[in-house]
């Protein structure tokens, strides 16, 4: 199965947020410093989705967002923001009117749902 491409702009952080994913059952590939190497990454490794994490830097997860959909080949892969305050979700909203976001706690499931798993 692919990896999720998990995108949080805190390298401190982002190393334990994969863990909980692995612990779920994800294969999981992460970038928390460089917004062009991330959608060279998706582009050259398409994962089964991209979760954007809007707790830190949310214009950057944005712009990698919209650089992926900029993309032919990045249109058809899903992004899903996570986190974030009202503000920094409605902003997503306005530029990515059919953004899918969530809290963290519920990542596990809307990644189940756009690979096709079933939840337990």
């Amino acid at each position: 199965m692919p990896a999720v491409l998990l995108l949080h702009w805190d390298w401190s952080e982002v190393i334990d947020l994969a863990a909980e994913l692995q612990h779920e059952g994800w294969d999981v590939m992460t970038e928390s410093d460089d917004g062009v190497r991330a959608v060279q990454t998706a582009l050259d490794h398409p994962p089964i989705a991209v979760a954007v994490s809007l707790r830190v830097a949310p214009k950057h997860g944005r712009d990698v967002a919209l650089a992926l959909a900029g993309q032919t080949s990045g249109r058809g892969i899903p992004v899903v923001f996570f986190d974030g305050d009202e503000r920094d979700r409605k902003m997503v909203k306005r530029a990515v009117p059919d953004a899918t976001i969530v809290a963290w706690a519920d990542l596990p499931a809307s990644l189940d749902r756009i690979a096709g798993r079933r939840s337990e």
